[in-house]
């Protein structure tokens, strides 16, 4: 028995140590994002983001809680429409879906000014939870990306 609770007490110890080592993800830079709605009550859009995961553990991502801004007007609360899962060791492209409805913006003034010029800057900032097993850690972010919405 005694053996047992040795083992059982040096595994547990084994685990939080490799657990502990953990290395920063990296967003290395945005693709593309993609505006697949774009109205009066909201936005629908796919974000194509290059992330490195240099952990020997996948990561989900998740409980999102970011600002939306629309050529730096804050327009929403924006949500992931799935968990996001990076894989262990690698560097790629991941598709973000996400949407927003909108709030309190003078959003019609600012739908007219991206139809005259084409572009849409479209920015999110806030913060993420990176989980692996029982492990959690809320990391920052912020993002800004022009849309050309010619080629939407």
């Amino acid at each position: 028995m005694r053996n047992f609770l040795t083992g059982l007490l040096l595994l547990g110890t084994l685990l939080l140590t490799s657990c502990l080592s953990y290395k920063e993800v990296v967003m290395h830079d945005v693709e593309d994002v993609q505006v697949r709605r774009l109205d009066l009550k909201g936005v629908d859009l796919t974000a194509h983001v290059r992330l490195e995961n240099p952990n020997g553990y996948r990561i989900q991502v998740k409980d999102p809680d970011v600002d939306l801004y629309l050529n730096g007007t804050f327009v929403g609360k924006g949500m992931l429409d799935s968990t996001l899962v990076l894989d262990r060791r690698s560097t790629r492209i991941y598709e973000i879906p996400l949407h927003a409805e909108f709030k309190g913006a003078n959003l019609l003034m600012m739908m007219l000014g991206g139809a005259l010029s084409g572009e849409l800057k479209i920015g999110a900032k806030g913060t993420v939870v990176g989980q692996a097993g029982l492990l959690r850690k809320r990391f920052p972010f912020e993002v800004e990306e022009t849309v050309d919405l010619r080629n939407q």
